[in-house]
């Protein structure tokens, strides 16, 4: 059954795409002009066309009953173009503070109640991580992750905070709130977080944030490498990313 299951919800999902996909070469199509279209049954396309309209994929034109696509694909659009844009605008930086440190660096946003690398740059002999662009980490052991938790509005920290559940990822991970709270206040003293082998054995991460021209946290940026060599270079490093994003406008 369990199996059944995943491939009708598979399917549906399918047909939403293929649903959605219609509307490139038109701007207004009716339910059963969508329904000859897909060869589908109406009934099939109403429940489809309900789903995506609930999500502000689709929106109904009240003078013509026709369906058109919805603001909510608008604002993934804004989102996806702002993300490369961002990706783009810290790429020069990324390489150079891993060339510099000999690291890896990643830029990563908050995605829901997680942290989600959208760049990442390696160079020198430390290079392996299991981290991938698209990739997902917990915030509260991630030094991206504490950035943007201890910087982003308070509303928005809480909704995160409250949707956590902790997991050790090593022996040092924190895993109450409590501990990630203080954790947080020191980020926000000293104006850059740190992992310090709390996602990864072995390994050292100095993240700051990125805000945009409104002050608003929006990403942050991680040097990620051996403990030994960036624990005591800690200072140096958060320095050199904030000098150099303070003159950069996003």
């Amino acid at each position: 059954m369990a199996v059944r299951g995943e491939k009708e919800y598979s399917q549906s999902v399918d047909n939403a795409i293929r649903l959605l996909r219609c509307f490139i070469d038109k701007e207004e199509r009716g339910i059963s002009e969508l329904s000859r279209e897909l060869d589908m049954s109406k009934a099939s396309v109403s429940r489809i066309v309900a789903a995506l309209e609930r999500g502000r994929f689709l929106m109904q034109n009240p003078d013509t009953g026709r369906y058109r696509l919805g603001i909510g694909l608008m604002f993934f659009g804004e989102l996806v173009h702002e993300r490369n844009e961002l990706a783009r605008a810290l790429s020069p930086l990324m390489h150079d503070l891993a060339e510099k440190y000999q690291s890896t660096t990643h830029l990563a946003v908050i995605s829901g109640s997680d942290v989600m690398i959208i760049s990442k740059v390696s160079a020198g002999p430390f290079v392996y991580m299991r981290s991938h662009v698209g990739g997902k980490l917990p915030p509260y052991c991630t030094s991206t992750g504490k950035c943007l938790l201890a910087f982003m509005q308070p509303e928005d920290a809480r909704y995160c905070l409250e949707k956590l559940s902790f997991c050790a990822m090593t022996s040092k991970t924190i895993t109450d709130m409590p501990t990630l709270q203080n954790e947080l206040e020191l980020v926000r003293r000293r104006g850059y977080a740190v992992d310090d082998e709390e996602s990864h054995e072995g390994l050292y991460c100095v993240g700051c944030p990125v805000f945009d021209a409104a002050g608003h946290v929006i990403a942050a940026i991680s040097v990620s490498g051996r403990r030994d060599y960036l624990m005591e270079r800690q200072e140096e490093v958060s320095s050199y990313i904030n000098g150099h994003l303070i003159q950069l406008k996003f």
